[in-house]
Order: C-alpha cells, then structure tokens, then sequence
C-alpha cells in the first residue's frame, strides 16, 4: 500500500516541533521557559539594580517584545531564504514523494533519497492536526495527511501500518487507535 504527493523542503520542520515534545520539550515549550525566566529574574534584577520596580517591568516588557518581534521576523524570513539557498544549489523546493508500506519495512521514497525502516524498528506513529508521524528509533518520518484524497483512505492505511507494528509499539500509539475507533 503506498500514497504519493508533492513534499517541500522543509516541511518536517514544522512536525519536528512536536517529535520533540515527544522526546522532551517542545521549542514552544523552550520558549516559554525562557520567557518566564526572563520576567521572572529580569523583574527582580532590574528592580534591585535601578531601585524601581515599574522601570524593571517596563525593561523587561520591551525586551520581551523584542524577543516576540525578533521570532517573527527570523520565521518570516526562513521560507524565502531557504527557497533561494536551494534554487542557488539546484534543487527544487518541492518533490514527489512516496510513502510505501510493505511487509518487511516502510519505505519512503523521494526523487534521490529512499530511506527504509523495518518495522521493528518503528517505534511509535502518532498525529498531528497536518501529519502523520512516524518515529524510527530516533529519526522521523513525516507522512502529510493531505496526500490521502478520503478519510476512509487514510484509515486504511493507518489500519494497515498499526498492524505491521510491534505490541510495544502499538501500545506507544494511542493517535492511531483513537483514530481507528472514531
């Protein structure tokens, strides 16, 4: 059973950001660590430092914005700079891409690049509201869940890839019995 469409480069980044929620914190998460800590001890500091607590918080405010202004222009900017960075190099911004499910392994097949994975090494497969994520040993493999043209496609096919996992696997994926059930 395969599915096809086309995958831009750099599209796993975006399911990435939950593949490392699931390992550990999330880049979201990392980011609001940092700015709490940033209110949290820049407050205080400030307020001890110039002897005024409403000149803290304002310093800290402007500096969080910054922060917020500052990721948004670097998110803004990635796109395009990594289109021209590939055009410059050759490469297309977009591929064809295959996903295959076969007996032995899942296979996923792009242009130049075909990686497989056995299925005892796939340790768990979960969703995302975009993706389907497939976690091999410690690597990802994205599968966009606009490649299957009806939902009774997209069960089957994930009906068929649980199937091919480990118990301990299977167990790892509560997305795909969730999603089997409903």
């Amino acid at each position: 059973m395969e599915v096809t469409g086309f995958i831009a480069a750099g599209e796993s980044a975006t399911a990435l950001a939950y593949i490392k929620a699931r390992r550990g914190l999330s880049p979201r998460q990392i980011m609001l660590i940092i700015l709490i800590c940033t209110l949290a001890v820049g407050i205080p500091v400030g307020a001890g430092l110039s002897g005024s607590w409403f000149a803290a918080a304002v310093s800290v405010e402007f500096a969080f914005i910054g922060t917020l202004v500052g990721s948004l222009i670097v998110q803004r900017l990635t796109g395009p700079m990594m289109r021209r960075a590939l055009a410059e190099r050759g490469q297309a911004y977009e591929h064809p891409f295959t996903f295959r499910l076969t007996p032995e392994a899942l296979v996923y097949d792009s242009v130049d690049l075909t990686m497989t994975a056995r299925w005892s090494c796939v340790t768990d497969i979960y969703k995302t509201r975009k993706y389907w994520v497939f976690l091999v040993q410690s690597s990802a493999i994205i599968l966009p869940r606009r490649f299957f043209n009806t939902p009774e496609v997209e069960r089957a096919f994930i009906a068929e890839a649980t199937a091919r996992l480990t118990e301990a696997a299977r167990l790892r994926s509560p997305d795909t019995a969730a999603f089997l059930r409903d």
